[in-house]
Formats: C-alpha cells, sequence, structure tokens
C-alpha cells in the first residue's frame, strides 16, 4: 500500500537519524574506554539496540510503503509489534 509522504514524515525520519546517529557517536567514544565496556557492556549493547530500532522506525516513517519496510526489519519483536499495528483494521 504506497502512500503519499508528507514534509513532516520526512522530518520525524530525519529526526529519527540524528538522534541514532547521536546514540552510535556516543555509543562508539563510550566503548573506547576498557572501565566503562567492562562495567557497562549491557548498557552499551541496550545503546546499540536501541539505535537499530530507531533506524528502522525512521525507514517505515519515510517509505512509501510502510507494509514492506516492515518486512525488512530483522528485529522479530519490533517487527511483530509493527506488523500487529499494521494489520488492525483502520478507523476512519
Amino acid at each position: 500500500m504506497d502512500r503519499q509522504l508528507t514534509p513532516l514524515d520526512h522530518l520525524l525520519a530525519a529526526e529519527l537519524d540524528h538522534a541514532r546517529d547521536m546514540l552510535v557517536m556516543m555509543g562508539d567514544e563510550l566503548s573506547m574506554s576498557l572501565e566503562i565496556v567492562s562495567e557497562h557492556g549491557m548498557a552499551l549493547q541496550a545503546v546499540d539496540i536501541v539505535g537499530q530500532m530507531l533506524g528502522h522506525i525512521a525507514n517505515v516513517v519515510r517509505a512509501d510503503n510502510p507494509r514492506e519496510a516492515i518486512d525488512r526489519i530483522g528485529m522479530c519483536e519490533l517487527k511483530a509489534k509493527l506488523s500487529a499495528l499494521e494489520a488492525e483494521p483502520r478507523v476512519a
């Protein structure tokens, strides 16, 4: 189902990309410290996962066909959540 993207869609996707980029930079910088990695490795992994989620969501927001964009998501839980929402009947 193709849709017409609005300027807001493009702006939202760009802001999500920017937030993801900031998380990546922060994670990269924190990962340079062995002490931080050893004490907070799980938290750094969570930061990476959040960045991936933001990227996938940005791709759905900017997609002409959100269903296809959702189908391309490799993160099972996020894909399932978005697929379930997409499958619900739309209320006018």
